[in-house]
């Protein structure tokens, strides 16, 4: 049997369409169909995934000779994990960074649609570009999250990959480490230092000056916080689904962090354009939360190591 024939019998035993079949491996319908009908052949990340997909050996796959399926052997392979290849990985971290510039543009448009606010309603250009951009903002929002999903496997499989391919990410990671923290860190002076160069600015420059400084810092600071949080937590999902941790383990109880972050950024949205209550409150609470959690896990590792 060729490899198409392979293909088809196992789409076949496993009641799966070649659009299922595509849809799983992250390719066109047409990929698929060339495999199947024998006018092409995977690379190898696809045939392992292939492989790992169906519990069979790659010798079953590309083998004509070869009919034994080896299932038992292939178990042990396939709950290795997901296979992810370097065309996969580089795709998703593609998908994900443009994902990261959708919500923080269109947050960024939102917020920084109040500096055209400052200079009145009166003016028909201002006030055109004020609902322009605010509008844009909400669009762009809206659009990210009606799309397709992509790399579902990736955020939800227990991933494998081959220890080059990991190594090498996990050292570019810790260099987009240094860099989110400097972004979290300029993030942070700039909301704590606004405040003072508004007023600065409002002594010498009037009102509509400090207006438009604090909507325009404001945006800036809260465009860097989304931007390397996010970030972080994208290269995040790749290790935690690539180190094997165990289901239930102590760390669960940590998983708020990840819903806090865009929690607080709703409520800081709320306080500026409602006055509702003072933009800083949510972030110092979320500060003393994760100096909490920060001195948990300090005390915790502490006597793990005693």
């Amino acid at each position: 049997m060729t490899l198409g024939q392979k293909l088809k019998a196992l789409l076949k035993d496993n009641r799966m369409t070649q659009e299922d079949l595509a849809e799983r491996l992250d390719v066109s319908r047409q990929a698929v169909g060339k495999w199947v009908n024998d006018k092409g052949i995977p690379e190898v990340g696809k045939l392992v995934q292939i492989s790992n997909l169906f519990g069979v050996s790659m010798d079953y796959l590309l083998k004509e000779d070869c009919e034994e399926k080896n299932v038992s052997k292939e178990k042990s392979v396939s709950d290795s994990g997901y296979y992810v290849s370097q065309e996969m990985l580089d795709g998703y971290l593609s998908y994900s960074r443009q994902n990261v510039k959708q919500i923080t543009g269109g947050i960024s448009l939102f917020v920084l649609s109040n500096v055209f606010d400052c200079f009145g309603h009166h003016s028909i250009i201002m006030s055109s570009l004020y609902w322009l951009t605010m509008i844009a903002g909400v669009i762009i929002i809206i659009w990210h999250f009606f799309q397709t999903k992509q790399y579902q496997e990736i955020k939800n499989e227990h991933l494998a990959f081959d220890d080059k391919v990991f190594g090498e990410f996990k050292k570019q990671r810790e260099h987009r480490r240094k860099k989110y923290a400097i972004m979290i860190i300029m993030g942070v002076v700039i909301l704590l230092t606004s405040s003072e160069i508004g007023y600065f600015l409002m002594i010498y420059f009037g009102q509509t000056a400090y207006n438009v400084f604090e909507w325009a810092a404001d945006t800036i600071w809260l465009a860097l916080i989304i931007w390397a949080g996010m970030s972080m937590h994208i290269d995040s999902i790749i290790i935690k689904n690539t180190e094997q941790t165990p289901k239930g383990g102590h760390m669960k109880r940590y998983r708020w962090i990840y819903v806090a972050l865009p929690v607080t950024v709703i409520a800081v949205l709320i306080g500026m354009i409602t006055n509702a209550w003072s933009p800083y409150a949510p972030i110092i609470i979320l500060f003393c939360c994760l100096l909490v959690t920060t001195c948990k896990l300090f005390i915790e590792s502490r006597d793990k190591d005693e």
